[in-house]
Formats: C-alpha cells, sequence, structure tokens
C-alpha cells in the first residue's frame, strides 16, 4: 500500500506510518506528509519532520516551512529538533522573518539539542540575536560543537578568543569544523596560509587535475558554515593569480567562484 493508502486506513498502525513517511523521497507525496503534522503519535511528527526538507523542492514551497514551524513547537523535544535542524540547516536558503523568529523563540528551549539546532540555524543567517547567545553558550561550562559551528557561520571577530580556549578535547570528525569556527572568526581574517595554498592550487592544477586539494578541503568546511565568506576567499585569491590568465581562467571555472557570485562577487570590480 502506498503512503496515501497507508495515511488513510485508520488501521495503520503508528510506526508502519511513521517508517513509510521515513523513507518517503517521492515529491509527489507531499501533500500527504503535511496533512500528517498534527498526527497524535511522536514518531509520526518526527518522521514528517525528516521528511519535509528532503521533499521540498526549489522554490521551497510556504506550506513546507510553516509546518516546520509549527513543528518547532512541538510537545516533544525530539519532535522540535528536528523541525529546528530541517528550518536551520537543511533549509538555510530560506530566510524570512517567520523562520528566523521561529528559531528565535527555541534559543532557550529546555532540551540542549533544540537549543543547538535554533542557535545555529539563527547564525547561519547572521540574525543579531545569535550573537549573545553564542556569547553566553561559549562562556558556559559544556560547549557543543553545534555552538562552536554557530560563531563560525556568524563570524564575529568578538568570537573568537572564546573559540580558541575551545581547541581542545574534540574527536577527528570535529576538529575540522572547530577550526573552520576559528579562521572564520579571526580579526586578521581566514588566514593567509589558505589564501596563498589556494592561488598555488589553482595555478598548479594543470590540465584540469584536482591535485592536492588539501587547502580546497579546508575551504570547504569554512564555506559550510558561511557561504558568504566565498566572496573575501574567491577575491583575495585571484589579487594572488596576478597576471596568471590561465590560473584566474581555473578559478572563475570553480566551485569556489559559483559560490561567491552568487553572494555578488563581480572579479576585478
Amino acid at each position: 500500500m502506498d503512503l496515501l493508502g497507508l495515511a488513510r486506513d485508520p488501521a495503520t498502525p503508528a510506526a508502519d506510518l511513521a517508517d513509510a513517511v521515513a523513507w518517503c523521497a517521492e515529491a509527489t507525496a507531499l501533500p500527504v506528509v503535511l496533512s500528517l503534522v498534527g498526527h497524535d503519535d511522536t514518531a509520526v511528527r518526527r518522521s514528517v519532520a525528516q521528511a519535509l526538507p528532503r521533499l521540498a523542492g526549489s522554490p521551497r514551497p510556504r506550506a513546507v516551512v510553516t509546518a516546520l514551524v509549527t513543528l518547532s513547537t512541538d510537545s516533544v523535544a525530539e519532535v522540535r529538533d528536528w523541525a529546528c535542524y530541517g528550518l536551520g540547516t537543511r533549509l538555510s536558503d530560506v530566510d524570512t522573518n517567520l523562520v528566523r523568529d521561529a528559531l528565535a523563540a527555541r534559543l532557550a528551549d529546555p532540551d540542549p539539542h533544540v537549543r543547538c539546532e535554533a542557535l545555529l540555524g539563527l547564525a547561519r543567517r547572521r540574525d543579531p540575536r545569535a550573537l549573545p547567545a553564542v556569547r553566553a553558550r561559549l562562556m558556559g561550562d559544556q560547549v557543543r560543537l553545534a555552538e562552536i559551528q554557530a560563531a563560525g557561520a556568524l563570524g564575529d571577530p568578538s568570537l573568537h578568543v572564546l573559540v580558541r580556549a575551545q581547541l581542545a578535547g574534540w574527536g577527528s570528525e570535529a576538529v575540522p569544523r572547530v577550526c573552520a569556527a576559528l579562521r572564520l572568526t579571526d580579526p586578521d581574517g581566514v588566514g593567509d596560509d589558505l589564501l596563498d595554498g589556494l592561488a598555488e592550487w589553482y595555478a598548479d592544477r594543470a590540465d584540469g587535475s584536482a591535485g592536492d586539494r588539501f587547502w580546497w578541503s579546508i575551504a570547504l568546511n569554512l564555506l559550510e558554515l558561511a557561504e558568504h565568506r566565498a566572496v573575501e576567499i574567491a577575491e583575495a585569491v585571484r589579487q594572488r593569480l596576478g597576471h596568471n590568465p590561465s590560473a584566474t581562467a581555473r578559478l572563475l571555472a570553480s566551485k569556489l567562484a559559483a559560490i561567491a557570485t552568487a553572494y555578488g562577487w563581480r572579479p576585478g570590480c
């Protein structure tokens, strides 16, 4: 039986319906999933919160955003957590007052996971309400990775010392993200070593081969948190390339340039 049939059948066990929604990848099922936002079962609502960002095409349907905002106020923390993750990170391209206010409303949520997802989502949009919250979290006793990432997303230099104080104790997977936050909050910029390394990479990529992607991997960690910084990075790399037409052409055809252009970069202007 398809999802619509399961949703319409009152005899469908909630666990089966929740699984069907969680595994749903068909955009045509979006209306059915939206109809389950107010379902009585927690597992179903959680699955709805998980599925909605995946089913939302571009442009994002307002109904999806509204549904996630509703779920962000759910009585169950796990549902709020997934809803805030959906709004804050999965739909980070949606920047409206509705989304910002919904995330800001969860900054003092009793559940730490919900608070972190809301904070990171608000910081990704560089909402001024995120700055005092990030500062307070970084000065706390138990700092979470999402709070470090939120500092990086904001990129406010006043947070640099607080981020630096949290460098130790992270697992290998978290270290690149923490280091990215450190670079993004640095008052002196993202680092001459990174910019020089990227310039050398573009200059040395003979025949367009990938070559050593070390510096690009570092840049990707920065851009994951703060895509708008691509403008600053791309322009600094362009200037370092000087009068090197082939290297400049590779830069202008790169993913870095594409992201920077989306944020208004106009090379040489």
